[in-house]
């Protein structure tokens, strides 16, 4: 009698919002991921993946960005929850990640049968600075963001000051409380997660990984 695979777990997409090549956000995500590994699904979205020019409507009839704003989007609609580590420039969020969202959302608008990529999903926002505010500033920028294009903003969240100084060079050192801190919020998003996917059946994306 064949066994049935064990339950993989829900599918998390983790988003940075920075695209520099040693964006400490990037890091961030990547010990998310070792703390989170073996429990659910995990999909980095790489910024060299987001190859979108500034919003503009004058361009969303272009079929070869179409073609990329399907295949993000789909990304997005695949997941059952989002974590989000983004710097904050001038107390705001980067305009990188405020362009993939408003590309991402006007999809439903412009080709309604790709439906709302954010709807109901849960979304655990964090933050890694080098500054003394952890990026804590931007955070209800993001709030608001999320919130408007229909996530379930958890309350959770985790920002890091000067993160340069936690980096070690090959990992964060943090302090236990920090440790967890960060382990309860990831707990969370994983729960809503998990119940996000059982509420909302879909047919398994082959093309997920």
């Amino acid at each position: 009698m064949n066994t049935p695979p064990a339950n993989p777990g829900p599918r998390l997409l983790l988003v940075p919002g920075s695209p520099r090549r040693e964006s400490y956000n990037a890091r961030l995500l990547d010990d998310f991921s070792l703390r989170l590994d073996g429990r659910c699904q995990l999909d980095l979205l790489s910024p060299g993946e987001v190859d979108l020019p500034l919003f503009n409507q004058d361009l969303e009839a272009d079929p070869g960005l179409r073609a990329r704003v399907v295949a993000l989007h789909r990304r997005f609609s695949c997941c059952d929850g989002l974590i989000v580590a983004s710097p904050e420039y001038n107390g705001q969020l980067p305009p990188y990640l405020k362009n993939l969202v408003d590309w991402v959302s006007r999809l439903a608008y412009i080709a309604p049968e790709h439906g709302n990529a954010f709807v109901d999903r849960p979304v655990l926002l964090c933050s890694a600075s080098s500054g003394s505010s952890g990026g804590a500033v931007a955070i209800p920028h993001a709030r608001a963001l999320f919130g408007y294009v229909g996530c379930v903003v958890i309350g959770d969240t985790v920002c890091i000051p000067h993160a340069g100084q936690a980096w070690s060079g090959d990992g964060f050192a943090f302090p236990d409380w920090l440790h967890a801190q960060i382990d309860g919020a990831l707990e969370r998003v994983l729960r809503l997660a998990a119940g996000f996917a059982t509420s909302v059946p879909r047919a398994a994306n082959p093309e997920f990984t």
